[in-house]
Protein backbone atom coordinates (compact mmCIF):
# COMPACT_ATOMS: atom_id res chain seq x y z
CA UNK A 1 0.00 0.00 0.00
CA UNK A 2 2.92 2.74 0.54
CA UNK A 3 4.57 1.88 -2.35
CA UNK A 4 1.67 1.98 -4.14
CA UNK A 5 0.52 4.94 -2.59
CA UNK A 6 4.32 6.48 -3.36
CA UNK A 7 3.72 6.32 -6.77
CA UNK A 8 0.37 7.82 -6.59
CA UNK A 9 2.05 10.87 -5.17
CA UNK A 10 4.56 10.46 -7.71
CA UNK A 11 2.34 10.45 -10.58
CA UNK A 12 0.35 13.71 -9.31
CA UNK A 13 3.25 15.34 -8.93
CA UNK A 14 4.16 14.91 -12.55
CA UNK A 15 0.66 15.49 -13.48
CA UNK A 16 0.68 18.81 -11.85
CA UNK A 17 4.27 19.49 -12.94
CA UNK A 18 2.83 18.72 -16.72
CA UNK A 19 -0.87 20.79 -16.36
CA UNK A 20 1.97 23.89 -14.69
CA UNK A 21 4.07 23.30 -17.81
CA UNK A 22 1.22 23.50 -20.64
CA UNK A 23 -0.13 26.56 -18.54
CA UNK A 24 2.83 28.39 -18.85
CA UNK A 25 3.51 27.18 -22.55
CA UNK A 26 -0.28 28.36 -23.11
CA UNK A 27 0.65 31.86 -21.40
CA UNK A 28 4.27 32.22 -22.83
CA UNK A 29 3.00 31.68 -26.85
CA UNK A 30 -0.32 34.01 -25.39
CA UNK A 31 2.10 36.92 -24.91
CA UNK A 32 4.30 36.27 -27.77
CA UNK A 33 1.17 36.40 -30.20
CA UNK A 34 0.38 39.88 -27.92
CA UNK A 35 3.69 41.41 -29.12
CA UNK A 36 3.48 40.03 -32.52
CA UNK A 37 0.27 42.17 -32.95
CA UNK A 38 1.87 44.82 -31.52
CA UNK A 39 4.24 44.38 -34.19
CA UNK A 40 2.43 44.06 -36.99
CA UNK A 41 -1.28 45.14 -36.08
CA UNK A 42 -0.19 48.38 -34.30
CA UNK A 43 2.15 49.80 -37.16
CA UNK A 44 -1.18 50.68 -39.19
CA UNK A 45 -3.71 51.63 -36.44
CA UNK A 46 -4.39 51.66 -32.59
CA UNK A 47 -4.49 48.23 -31.99
CA UNK A 48 -7.56 46.65 -30.62
CA UNK A 49 -7.84 44.39 -27.46
CA UNK A 50 -9.53 41.19 -27.25
CA UNK A 51 -11.94 42.09 -24.91
CA UNK A 52 -13.92 44.74 -27.80
CA UNK A 53 -15.55 42.06 -29.30
CA UNK A 54 -16.39 38.47 -29.05
CA UNK A 55 -14.37 35.07 -29.82
CA UNK A 56 -16.96 34.30 -32.91
CA UNK A 57 -16.84 37.64 -34.23
CA UNK A 58 -13.05 37.41 -33.84
CA UNK A 59 -12.52 34.17 -35.25
CA UNK A 60 -15.43 34.07 -38.18
CA UNK A 61 -15.06 38.00 -39.21
CA UNK A 62 -12.58 40.24 -37.62
CA UNK A 63 -9.61 38.05 -37.80
CA UNK A 64 -10.10 36.63 -41.10
CA UNK A 65 -10.31 40.26 -42.95
CA UNK A 66 -7.12 41.14 -41.01
CA UNK A 67 -5.84 37.74 -42.80
CA UNK A 68 -6.63 39.36 -46.27
CA UNK A 69 -4.72 43.13 -45.07
CA UNK A 70 -1.75 40.87 -43.95
CA UNK A 71 -2.02 38.62 -47.66
CA UNK A 72 -1.74 35.63 -45.49
CA UNK A 73 -2.41 32.91 -48.32
CA UNK A 74 -3.67 30.56 -46.16
CA UNK A 75 -6.82 32.51 -44.58
CA UNK A 76 -7.44 34.08 -48.15
CA UNK A 77 -7.87 30.61 -49.29
CA UNK A 78 -10.28 29.48 -47.02
CA UNK A 79 -12.34 32.73 -46.68
CA UNK A 80 -16.63 32.42 -48.19
CA UNK A 81 -18.85 34.91 -49.49
CA UNK A 82 -19.16 37.97 -48.57
CA UNK A 83 -15.35 38.60 -47.34
CA UNK A 84 -14.10 36.49 -49.85
CA UNK A 85 -15.04 39.52 -52.28
CA UNK A 86 -12.52 41.59 -50.19
CA UNK A 87 -9.62 39.29 -51.50
CA UNK A 88 -8.57 42.12 -53.45
CA UNK A 89 -7.57 43.94 -50.54
CA UNK A 90 -4.41 41.82 -50.43
CA UNK A 91 -0.84 43.09 -50.91
CA UNK A 92 1.48 42.34 -53.23
CA UNK A 93 3.22 39.85 -51.15
CA UNK A 94 2.37 37.92 -47.74
CA UNK A 95 3.78 40.56 -45.06
CA UNK A 96 3.59 38.05 -41.66
CA UNK A 97 4.76 34.26 -41.58
CA UNK A 98 2.49 31.39 -40.91
CA UNK A 99 3.03 31.09 -37.97
CA UNK A 100 3.37 34.33 -36.80
CA UNK A 101 0.06 34.84 -38.09
CA UNK A 102 -1.16 31.56 -35.91
CA UNK A 103 0.19 32.83 -32.66
CA UNK A 104 -1.64 36.24 -33.48
CA UNK A 105 -5.06 34.15 -33.93
CA UNK A 106 -4.33 32.17 -31.10
CA UNK A 107 -3.69 35.37 -28.57
CA UNK A 108 -7.27 36.51 -29.47
CA UNK A 109 -9.42 33.99 -29.62
CA UNK A 110 -7.25 32.93 -25.77
CA UNK A 111 -8.38 35.92 -24.61
CA UNK A 112 -11.60 37.15 -26.18
CA UNK A 113 -15.05 36.79 -24.27
CA UNK A 114 -17.70 34.91 -24.84
CA UNK A 115 -20.28 37.94 -25.32
CA UNK A 116 -19.80 41.31 -24.57
CA UNK A 117 -20.65 42.91 -20.90
CA UNK A 118 -23.49 45.91 -21.99
CA UNK A 119 -24.60 48.69 -19.94
CA UNK A 120 -27.45 48.68 -18.26
CA UNK A 121 -29.98 51.10 -20.45
CA UNK A 122 -31.00 54.59 -18.81
CA UNK A 123 -34.07 55.51 -19.46
CA UNK A 124 -34.38 58.31 -21.87
CA UNK A 125 -36.73 61.09 -20.39
CA UNK A 126 -39.47 62.69 -23.37
CA UNK A 127 -38.31 65.57 -24.50
CA UNK A 128 -41.56 68.05 -24.73
CA UNK A 129 -41.94 71.31 -25.86
CA UNK A 130 -39.42 71.95 -27.90
CA UNK A 131 -40.06 70.57 -31.33
CA UNK A 132 -42.79 70.22 -33.38
CA UNK A 133 -42.86 66.94 -35.73
CA UNK A 134 -43.38 67.60 -39.16
CA UNK A 135 -43.82 64.42 -41.72
CA UNK A 136 -43.42 65.46 -45.51
CA UNK A 137 -45.52 64.51 -48.37
CA UNK A 138 -43.17 62.90 -50.94
CA UNK A 139 -44.05 60.03 -52.77
CA UNK A 140 -43.11 58.75 -56.36
CA UNK A 141 -45.53 56.16 -58.09
CA UNK A 142 -44.63 52.73 -58.11
CA UNK A 143 -41.26 53.68 -55.64
CA UNK A 144 -39.51 51.34 -53.18
CA UNK A 145 -38.45 52.38 -49.62
CA UNK A 146 -36.39 55.56 -49.48
CA UNK A 147 -33.47 55.62 -48.02
CA UNK A 148 -31.74 58.66 -48.00
CA UNK A 149 -28.22 59.31 -48.11
CA UNK A 150 -27.84 63.18 -47.53
CA UNK A 151 -29.95 66.01 -46.46
CA UNK A 152 -29.14 69.69 -45.94
CA UNK A 153 -31.10 72.60 -45.34
CA UNK A 154 -30.25 75.90 -47.53
CA UNK A 155 -31.16 79.05 -44.97
CA UNK A 156 -30.09 81.27 -47.95
CA UNK A 157 -33.21 79.96 -50.49
CA UNK A 158 -34.67 78.89 -47.49
CA UNK A 159 -35.01 75.20 -49.05
CA UNK A 160 -34.04 71.79 -47.97
CA UNK A 161 -32.49 69.10 -50.38
CA UNK A 162 -32.25 65.45 -49.94
CA UNK A 163 -31.37 62.15 -51.45
CA UNK A 164 -33.49 59.10 -51.96
CA UNK A 165 -30.62 56.62 -53.05
CA UNK A 166 -33.49 53.72 -53.86
CA UNK A 167 -35.47 55.42 -56.08
CA UNK A 168 -32.44 57.82 -57.26
CA UNK A 169 -34.13 61.03 -56.53
CA UNK A 170 -33.41 64.54 -55.64
CA UNK A 171 -35.58 66.22 -53.36
CA UNK A 172 -36.03 70.36 -53.14
CA UNK A 173 -38.57 71.07 -50.53
CA UNK A 174 -39.57 74.58 -49.69
CA UNK A 175 -39.26 76.10 -46.32
CA UNK A 176 -42.66 74.37 -45.15
CA UNK A 177 -41.74 71.12 -46.21
CA UNK A 178 -43.35 71.41 -49.78
CA UNK A 179 -42.12 69.25 -52.83
CA UNK A 180 -40.84 71.81 -55.26
CA UNK A 181 -38.52 70.21 -57.29
CA UNK A 182 -37.80 66.02 -58.34
CA UNK A 183 -35.31 65.14 -60.27
CA UNK A 184 -34.65 61.87 -60.90
CA UNK A 185 -32.10 59.31 -62.22
CA UNK A 186 -29.70 60.88 -59.96
CA UNK A 187 -26.42 58.47 -57.88
CA UNK A 188 -26.49 58.41 -54.59
CA UNK A 189 -26.28 62.11 -52.73
CA UNK A 190 -23.90 62.42 -50.06
CA UNK A 191 -23.23 66.17 -49.65
CA UNK A 192 -24.50 69.18 -50.71
CA UNK A 193 -22.07 72.30 -50.43
CA UNK A 194 -23.65 75.46 -50.58
CA UNK A 195 -20.64 78.20 -50.73
CA UNK A 196 -22.70 79.73 -53.86
CA UNK A 197 -26.27 79.10 -52.70
CA UNK A 198 -26.55 82.81 -53.00
CA UNK A 199 -26.08 81.96 -56.57
CA UNK A 200 -28.91 79.15 -56.50
CA UNK A 201 -25.57 76.98 -57.40
CA UNK A 202 -24.80 73.62 -55.88
CA UNK A 203 -22.06 71.45 -55.18
CA UNK A 204 -23.24 68.12 -55.18
CA UNK A 205 -21.32 65.19 -54.22
CA UNK A 206 -22.34 61.20 -55.63
CA UNK A 207 -20.75 58.76 -53.65
CA UNK A 208 -21.49 56.39 -57.06
CA UNK A 209 -24.60 54.51 -57.71
CA UNK A 210 -25.16 52.62 -54.14
CA UNK A 211 -23.51 53.37 -50.82
CA UNK A 212 -22.18 49.67 -50.18
CA UNK A 213 -18.94 48.87 -49.93
CA UNK A 214 -17.48 48.18 -53.57
CA UNK A 215 -13.97 48.47 -55.41
CA UNK A 216 -16.35 50.60 -58.11
CA UNK A 217 -14.53 54.63 -59.00
CA UNK A 218 -17.61 56.13 -60.00
CA UNK A 219 -18.40 59.00 -57.74
CA UNK A 220 -17.89 62.79 -58.50
CA UNK A 221 -18.74 66.02 -57.92
CA UNK A 222 -21.18 68.53 -59.93
CA UNK A 223 -21.95 71.72 -59.61
CA UNK A 224 -25.59 72.23 -60.48
CA UNK A 225 -28.27 74.83 -60.56
CA UNK A 226 -32.07 73.78 -60.11
CA UNK A 227 -35.00 74.91 -62.31
CA UNK A 228 -38.02 72.90 -63.43
CA UNK A 229 -37.03 69.58 -62.09
CA UNK A 230 -33.87 68.91 -63.88
CA UNK A 231 -30.16 70.01 -63.44
CA UNK A 232 -29.38 73.53 -65.29
CA UNK A 233 -25.77 74.25 -66.12
CA UNK A 234 -24.91 71.26 -64.58
CA UNK A 235 -20.53 70.65 -64.92
CA UNK A 236 -18.96 67.90 -63.70
CA UNK A 237 -15.59 69.07 -61.77
CA UNK A 238 -14.05 66.11 -60.54
CA UNK A 239 -15.18 62.87 -62.18
CA UNK A 240 -13.68 59.03 -61.22
CA UNK A 241 -13.81 59.73 -57.81
CA UNK A 242 -13.23 57.11 -55.33
CA UNK A 243 -16.34 56.57 -53.02
CA UNK A 244 -16.25 60.15 -51.83
CA UNK A 245 -18.52 61.33 -48.85
CA UNK A 246 -18.15 64.81 -49.70
CA UNK A 247 -15.94 67.53 -51.87
CA UNK A 248 -16.02 71.23 -50.37
CA UNK A 249 -15.37 74.71 -52.15
CA UNK A 250 -12.84 76.60 -49.89
CA UNK A 251 -10.01 79.05 -50.10
CA UNK A 252 -6.87 77.60 -48.84
CA UNK A 253 -3.88 79.56 -50.57
CA UNK A 254 -3.17 83.32 -51.67
CA UNK A 255 -5.02 83.33 -54.60
CA UNK A 256 -8.32 84.85 -54.86
CA UNK A 257 -9.32 81.61 -56.35
CA UNK A 258 -11.53 78.50 -53.88
CA UNK A 259 -9.92 75.15 -53.60
CA UNK A 260 -11.92 72.13 -53.87
CA UNK A 261 -11.19 69.71 -51.08
CA UNK A 262 -11.96 65.86 -51.55
CA UNK A 263 -13.01 63.09 -48.72
CA UNK A 264 -12.86 59.79 -50.85
CA UNK A 265 -14.04 57.19 -48.38
CA UNK A 266 -12.88 54.65 -50.70
CA UNK A 267 -12.57 50.67 -51.04
CA UNK A 268 -9.13 49.79 -51.95
CA UNK A 269 -7.70 53.35 -51.74
CA UNK A 270 -9.13 56.56 -50.73
CA UNK A 271 -7.65 59.83 -49.54
CA UNK A 272 -7.97 63.26 -48.38
CA UNK A 273 -6.96 65.69 -51.47
CA UNK A 274 -7.07 69.11 -52.71
CA UNK A 275 -7.51 70.29 -56.27
CA UNK A 276 -6.53 73.76 -57.62
CA UNK A 277 -7.58 75.01 -61.23
CA UNK A 278 -4.24 75.35 -63.64
CA UNK A 279 -3.79 77.66 -65.96
CA UNK A 280 -5.82 75.71 -68.41
CA UNK A 281 -8.60 76.00 -66.05
CA UNK A 282 -8.35 72.21 -65.29
CA UNK A 283 -8.11 71.20 -61.39
CA UNK A 284 -5.04 69.47 -60.89
CA UNK A 285 -4.74 67.01 -57.82
CA UNK A 286 -2.42 67.62 -54.34
CA UNK A 287 -3.16 64.75 -52.13
CA UNK A 288 -2.63 65.10 -48.39
CA UNK A 289 -3.30 61.24 -47.29
CA UNK A 290 -4.13 58.17 -49.44
CA UNK A 291 -5.96 56.78 -46.33
CA UNK A 292 -9.21 55.33 -46.28
CA UNK A 293 -11.93 56.58 -44.88
CA UNK A 294 -11.52 59.90 -45.29
CA UNK A 295 -15.42 60.99 -44.26
CA UNK A 296 -15.42 65.31 -43.43
CA UNK A 297 -13.30 68.11 -43.08
CA UNK A 298 -13.65 71.57 -41.17
CA UNK A 299 -12.36 74.47 -42.68
CA UNK A 300 -11.16 77.17 -40.51
CA UNK A 301 -7.83 79.36 -38.87
CA UNK A 302 -7.66 76.79 -36.30
CA UNK A 303 -4.19 79.13 -35.04
CA UNK A 304 -4.98 82.43 -35.53
CA UNK A 305 -2.21 82.96 -38.24
CA UNK A 306 -4.62 84.15 -40.78
CA UNK A 307 -4.73 81.14 -42.95
CA UNK A 308 -7.41 78.02 -43.24
CA UNK A 309 -6.48 75.04 -42.08
CA UNK A 310 -7.88 71.71 -42.49
CA UNK A 311 -9.48 69.53 -39.54
CA UNK A 312 -10.20 65.59 -41.08
CA UNK A 313 -11.62 62.63 -40.05
CA UNK A 314 -10.67 59.01 -41.23
CA UNK A 315 -13.04 56.88 -40.37
CA UNK A 316 -11.39 53.37 -41.61
CA UNK A 317 -8.84 51.19 -40.39
CA UNK A 318 -6.23 53.99 -38.63
CA UNK A 319 -9.43 56.02 -37.30
CA UNK A 320 -8.57 59.17 -36.25
CA UNK A 321 -8.93 62.98 -36.52
CA UNK A 322 -5.98 65.36 -37.64
CA UNK A 323 -5.24 68.71 -38.23
CA UNK A 324 -3.83 69.58 -40.86
CA UNK A 325 -1.81 73.08 -40.41
CA UNK A 326 -1.69 75.35 -43.37
CA UNK A 327 2.16 76.50 -44.13
CA UNK A 328 1.02 78.65 -47.09
CA UNK A 329 1.50 78.01 -50.46
CA UNK A 330 -0.76 74.63 -49.93
CA UNK A 331 1.62 72.78 -48.10
CA UNK A 332 0.38 71.41 -44.72
CA UNK A 333 1.83 69.89 -41.49
CA UNK A 334 -0.76 67.32 -40.03
CA UNK A 335 -1.05 67.29 -36.40
CA UNK A 336 -2.59 64.40 -35.22
CA UNK A 337 -5.44 64.79 -32.08
CA UNK A 338 -7.09 62.09 -31.65
CA UNK A 339 -6.62 58.06 -32.96
CA UNK A 340 -9.53 55.71 -32.24
CA UNK A 341 -9.10 51.64 -32.30
CA UNK A 342 -9.88 50.18 -35.66
CA UNK A 343 -13.31 48.64 -34.65
CA UNK A 344 -14.81 51.61 -33.16
CA UNK A 345 -16.49 52.20 -36.25
CA UNK A 346 -16.15 56.29 -35.99
CA UNK A 347 -19.31 57.84 -37.96
CA UNK A 348 -18.73 61.93 -37.19
CA UNK A 349 -17.45 64.34 -35.80
CA UNK A 350 -17.68 68.23 -35.25
CA UNK A 351 -16.39 70.85 -32.94
CA UNK A 352 -17.75 73.83 -30.58
CA UNK A 353 -17.07 75.39 -27.12
CA UNK A 354 -18.68 73.17 -24.95
CA UNK A 355 -16.95 74.41 -21.27
CA UNK A 356 -17.07 78.19 -22.88
CA UNK A 357 -13.13 78.72 -22.05
CA UNK A 358 -12.98 80.06 -26.09
CA UNK A 359 -11.03 76.94 -27.38
CA UNK A 360 -12.65 74.48 -29.69
CA UNK A 361 -13.34 71.12 -28.30
CA UNK A 362 -14.37 68.06 -30.54
CA UNK A 363 -17.76 65.61 -30.05
CA UNK A 364 -17.74 62.78 -32.49
CA UNK A 365 -19.61 59.40 -32.49
CA UNK A 366 -18.93 55.62 -32.77
CA UNK A 367 -21.24 53.65 -34.33
CA UNK A 368 -20.36 52.45 -38.14
CA UNK A 369 -22.22 48.67 -37.28
CA UNK A 370 -22.55 47.47 -41.58
CA UNK A 371 -19.20 45.85 -41.46
CA UNK A 372 -18.32 42.12 -40.24
CA UNK A 373 -18.62 42.72 -36.59
CA UNK A 374 -22.99 43.41 -36.82
CA UNK A 375 -22.97 43.08 -32.86
CA UNK A 376 -24.12 45.91 -30.18
CA UNK A 377 -20.97 47.49 -28.67
CA UNK A 378 -20.85 49.18 -25.42
CA UNK A 379 -18.22 51.94 -27.05
CA UNK A 380 -21.15 52.47 -29.49
CA UNK A 381 -22.12 56.57 -28.49
CA UNK A 382 -21.46 60.21 -28.38
CA UNK A 383 -18.00 61.43 -27.30
CA UNK A 384 -17.09 64.73 -26.15
CA UNK A 385 -13.32 65.55 -25.66
CA UNK A 386 -11.99 69.02 -24.16
CA UNK A 387 -9.38 70.84 -25.43
CA UNK A 388 -6.77 71.19 -22.60
CA UNK A 389 -4.40 72.60 -24.70
CA UNK A 390 -3.51 76.36 -26.22
CA UNK A 391 -4.63 77.71 -29.60
CA UNK A 392 -1.15 76.90 -31.21
CA UNK A 393 -1.12 73.40 -29.74
CA UNK A 394 -4.63 71.77 -28.80
CA UNK A 395 -4.84 68.92 -26.84
CA UNK A 396 -7.67 66.67 -26.13
CA UNK A 397 -9.07 64.54 -23.16
CA UNK A 398 -12.22 62.68 -23.07
CA UNK A 399 -14.89 64.31 -21.03
CA UNK A 400 -17.79 62.96 -21.54
CA UNK A 401 -19.46 59.57 -23.22
CA UNK A 402 -23.20 58.27 -23.55
CA UNK A 403 -23.50 55.18 -24.84
CA UNK A 404 -25.56 54.97 -28.03
CA UNK A 405 -25.65 51.52 -30.31
CA UNK A 406 -24.91 52.40 -33.46
CA UNK A 407 -24.16 56.35 -33.18
CA UNK A 408 -24.46 57.75 -36.56
CA UNK A 409 -24.06 61.51 -36.51
CA UNK A 410 -23.97 64.30 -33.65
CA UNK A 411 -24.62 67.95 -34.28
CA UNK A 412 -23.35 70.96 -31.64
CA UNK A 413 -25.71 73.63 -31.75
CA UNK A 414 -27.90 75.90 -29.08
CA UNK A 415 -31.07 74.11 -29.61
CA UNK A 416 -33.22 76.28 -26.92
CA UNK A 417 -31.12 79.56 -27.04
CA UNK A 418 -29.89 79.99 -23.38
CA UNK A 419 -26.31 80.76 -24.57
CA UNK A 420 -24.94 77.14 -24.41
CA UNK A 421 -24.08 74.19 -26.68
CA UNK A 422 -26.80 71.56 -26.69
CA UNK A 423 -26.14 67.85 -28.56
CA UNK A 424 -28.31 66.34 -30.82
CA UNK A 425 -27.45 62.41 -32.33
CA UNK A 426 -29.20 59.72 -34.58
CA UNK A 427 -28.09 56.32 -34.65
CA UNK A 428 -28.67 54.20 -37.71
CA UNK A 429 -28.05 51.00 -35.61
CA UNK A 430 -30.27 51.17 -32.60
CA UNK A 431 -31.15 48.29 -29.89
CA UNK A 432 -34.63 48.58 -31.84
CA UNK A 433 -35.38 45.37 -30.00
CA UNK A 434 -34.41 46.90 -26.37
CA UNK A 435 -33.75 50.93 -27.10
CA UNK A 436 -35.65 51.89 -30.21
CA UNK A 437 -36.20 55.59 -28.77
CA UNK A 438 -32.15 56.22 -29.00
CA UNK A 439 -32.28 56.64 -32.48
CA UNK A 440 -32.52 60.07 -31.91
CA UNK A 441 -31.07 61.50 -28.48
CA UNK A 442 -31.08 65.60 -27.51
CA UNK A 443 -28.45 65.73 -24.78
CA UNK A 444 -29.68 69.37 -22.81
CA UNK A 445 -26.66 71.09 -21.68
CA UNK A 446 -27.03 71.71 -17.73
CA UNK A 447 -24.19 73.62 -17.00
CA UNK A 448 -22.16 70.70 -15.88
CA UNK A 449 -23.81 67.96 -17.31
CA UNK A 450 -25.86 66.98 -20.24
CA UNK A 451 -29.49 65.60 -19.80
CA UNK A 452 -30.80 63.02 -22.06
CA UNK A 453 -33.64 62.95 -23.38
CA UNK A 454 -35.55 61.94 -26.95
CA UNK A 455 -38.68 62.38 -28.94
CA UNK A 456 -41.27 59.58 -30.06
CA UNK A 457 -39.99 59.67 -34.05
CA UNK A 458 -37.75 55.87 -33.89
CA UNK A 459 -41.17 54.37 -36.04
CA UNK A 460 -40.85 56.97 -38.64
CA UNK A 461 -37.61 56.27 -39.63
CA UNK A 462 -34.24 54.41 -39.12
CA UNK A 463 -31.97 57.45 -39.00
CA UNK A 464 -29.30 57.62 -41.45
CA UNK A 465 -28.84 61.53 -42.16
CA UNK A 466 -29.33 65.26 -40.12
CA UNK A 467 -29.42 68.62 -41.00
CA UNK A 468 -29.61 71.50 -38.21
CA UNK A 469 -30.64 74.81 -39.22
CA UNK A 470 -32.90 77.77 -38.99
CA UNK A 471 -34.73 76.83 -42.08
CA UNK A 472 -37.97 79.37 -41.22
CA UNK A 473 -35.72 82.02 -40.14
CA UNK A 474 -37.83 82.71 -36.43
CA UNK A 475 -34.59 82.69 -34.59
CA UNK A 476 -34.04 79.26 -33.62
CA UNK A 477 -32.33 75.62 -34.82
CA UNK A 478 -34.82 73.19 -37.17
CA UNK A 479 -33.51 69.84 -37.93
CA UNK A 480 -34.27 67.61 -41.24
CA UNK A 481 -34.22 63.59 -40.57
CA UNK A 482 -33.66 61.33 -43.71
CA UNK A 483 -34.19 57.43 -43.62
CA UNK A 484 -31.96 54.51 -44.51
CA UNK A 485 -33.96 51.56 -43.39
CA UNK A 486 -32.56 49.14 -45.51
CA UNK A 487 -29.45 47.83 -43.95
CA UNK A 488 -27.73 44.92 -41.42
CA UNK A 489 -29.95 45.07 -38.62
CA UNK A 490 -27.72 44.42 -35.42
CA UNK A 491 -31.06 44.47 -32.88
CA UNK A 492 -34.36 44.21 -34.36
CA UNK A 493 -36.20 45.55 -37.31
CA UNK A 494 -39.44 48.04 -37.33
CA UNK A 495 -41.81 47.11 -40.15
CA UNK A 496 -43.36 50.72 -40.24
CA UNK A 497 -40.03 52.72 -41.48
CA UNK A 498 -41.10 50.41 -44.55
CA UNK A 499 -44.61 53.27 -44.48
CA UNK A 500 -44.19 56.85 -45.10
CA UNK A 501 -41.36 59.26 -46.58
CA UNK A 502 -38.34 58.24 -44.28
CA UNK A 503 -38.17 62.46 -44.12
CA UNK A 504 -39.09 64.57 -41.26
CA UNK A 505 -38.79 68.00 -39.91
CA UNK A 506 -38.50 68.93 -36.53
CA UNK A 507 -39.41 72.12 -36.19
CA UNK A 508 -38.25 74.48 -33.67
CA UNK A 509 -40.47 76.22 -31.10
CA UNK A 510 -38.17 78.33 -28.65
CA UNK A 511 -39.36 81.42 -30.54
Amino acid sequence: MKLRYSNLLILSAFFVIGISAISVSCKSKEAEGEKLAQTYCASCHLLPSPEMLPKNVWQYSTLPYMGIMMGVATEINGLEKPLSDYAILRPASQMISDEDWLKIKRYYLANAPKTLDMPNYENLEELKGRFEIQKTNIAIQGATIPNFTAVTIDTINQKIIAGDQSNRVIWVLDQNGKPTQTITNQNALTNIDLTNAKNSQYLLTYIGTTTQANPDVNGSAEQVEIKNNAFVNAKKLLPNLNRPIEVITKNLDESPEDELISNEFGFKEGGLSIWKKDTKNQYQKQVLSTQTGATKTIVMDFNGDKRNDILALFAQGDEQIILYLNKGGLKFEAKQLLRFPSIYGTSSFDIADINKDGKFDIVCTAGDNADFSTILKPYHGVYVYTNTGSAGSPQFKQSYFFQQNGATKVIPRDFDNDGDIDLVSIALFPDNDHRPLEGFIYFENTGDDFKQKTLNINHLGRWSVIDAADIDHDGDIDMVLGSHPVAKFPAGFDQAWKQGSGLIILRNKTK
